[in-house]
């Protein structure tokens, strides 16, 4: 079995290139069953979850082909056929080919989507829009059936302002007949990407970038290619990291800053000196980050996704902290495995009550989900002595090389290879 063995490190300095989205790509993989053709998908991160969605697309007599970072997906001889759970069982993002399938064919079956155990992520969203469409949904065992046989635009103000949903929605409505007005929509980077792709395919698609989008269904969409965007969370695990240990590092393939503007002013609040730059931006630290109180929350407050980096870090500041978890029941599962480490960390509820000043000290933890396995490496990064990860598979859903990029940083970090399961 492999694991990622991180050992303490005195200094970042150095340059990593972010990869491409993989909270883009996948969504965008989706929407290529609209049109039948070939597309291609440039800046596409080799990682688990976009292999996973090749596997499911495959089902579907896709033809999907990975060269490098780039994508080429087939769709001219694709069918409909159920997916099984064996499949989406491995992938959240399953469940956006739903939305997809049914603009297609008007029907759709798939097994209940699976991913990270960071809480509850319910699908009532989803379904409560799809059946505003005319769409049926039944449940046979663990597998979930819609079928339409007019699939309607329709006017649907979501209760929560589910990525997701948003995404599902908008894949429906590109191929439904009449206009869709989405209310309460979400506002992440993904979606507005998800929008222009769309667009660029020949969807009409008015609200970009707001939470009231209006989408008009278009007789028949085309293929079209994709530059894929540089992977946001990624970039900050690599820049929250930074707070915590010296020196100067150099992110580049960062495009569109504004998507990362959230992480970058917490990183500011840390201590963080960054100065953006033509191709990315530069993070000079000094190695001890600030306290304060940090929350997450939905776009444009600070990811959820990066609270499991953000919490290791805050125990070399100078004082207390707190952070607070708005969207995931789960999102603080980490504190167990730091408390491991010497970390001293409480939870209440939602909230984590983080001591400063705190040297870690490393033994052997295990990664539970993708975002918990990434705040591990950094934890590692900083404790004293060895750490070792187990099932990095999780960190390899969304990191295409962590142990690449860090080491090109001059982190001490390694793969190794052991009998124990």
């Amino acid at each position: 079995m492999r694991k990622i063995c991180v050992k303490e490190t005195s200094a970042l300095n150095g340059e990593i290139r972010v990869q491409g989205s993989k909270n883009t790509v996948l969504p965008v993989m989706a929407a290529t069953l609209l049109a039948s053709g070939v597309s291609v998908i440039t800046n596409c991160p080799d990682i688990e979850d976009v292999h996973v969605m090749c596997e499911l697309l495959r089902h579907l007599h896709v033809k999907t082909k990975m060269s490098g970072n780039v994508l080429t997906v087939d769709t001219r001889q694709a069918e409909n056929a159920p997916l099984p759970y064996s499949l989406t069982g491995k992938l959240r993002s399953s469940i956006l080919l739903l939305g997809a399938m049914l603009a297609r064919w008007q029907r759709a079956e798939l097994g209940m989507p699976g991913g990270c155990a960071i809480g509850l992520r319910p699908i009532d969203l989803h379904l409560e829009g799809f059946l505003r469409m005319h769409v049926d949904v039944s449940l046979r065992q663990d597998m979930l059936v819609c079928r339409s046989f007019y699939l309607q635009g329709c006017e649907y103000h979501l209760r929560f302002p589910s990525v997701g949903a948003t995404e599902n929605m908008l894949l429906a409505a590109a191929g439904a007949k009449g206009r869709t007005v989405l209310r309460g929509a979400a506002v992440e980077p993904e979606i507005v990407e998800l929008c222009r792709y769309l667009v660029s395919m020949g969807a009409l698609i008015e609200g970009i970038g707001t939470d009231v989008l209006v989408i008009k269904g278009t007789g028949e969409l085309t293929p079209s290619d994709y530059s894929n965007v540089y992977d946001r969370i990624v970039a900050g695990t690599y820049l929250l990291t930074a707070a915590g240990l010296p020196g100067k590092l150099k992110l580049t393939g960062i495009g569109e800053m504004s998507y990362m503007e959230n992480t970058i002013q917490t990183a500011s609040r840390l201590g963080i000196s960054v100065k953006k730059q033509q191709d990315g931006i530069l993070a000079i630290s000094s190695g001890q980050a600030r306290a304060g109180c940090f929350e997450s929350g939905i776009h444009p407050a600070f990811p959820t996704d990066l609270l499991p980096v953000l919490i290791p870090v805050l125990l070399t500041a100078d004082g207390a902290s707190r952070v607070r978890e708005t969207i995931f029941e789960n999102r603080l599962g980490i504190v167990q495995e730091l408390n491991r480490m010497g970390a001293g960390i409480r939870v209440s509820g939602q909230t984590a009550g983080i001591p400063g000043g705190i040297k870690l000290t490393g033994c052997r933890v295990r990664a539970t989900d993708l975002r918990q396995g990434a705040g591990l490496v950094t934890a590692g990064l900083l404790a004293e002595g060895s750490t070792l990860i187990s099932d990095i598979g999780y960190i390899e859903r969304g990191y295409e090389d962590i142990v690449r990029d860090l080491q090109a940083a001059g982190a001490v970090i390694m793969y190794e290879e052991t009998d124990e399961s």
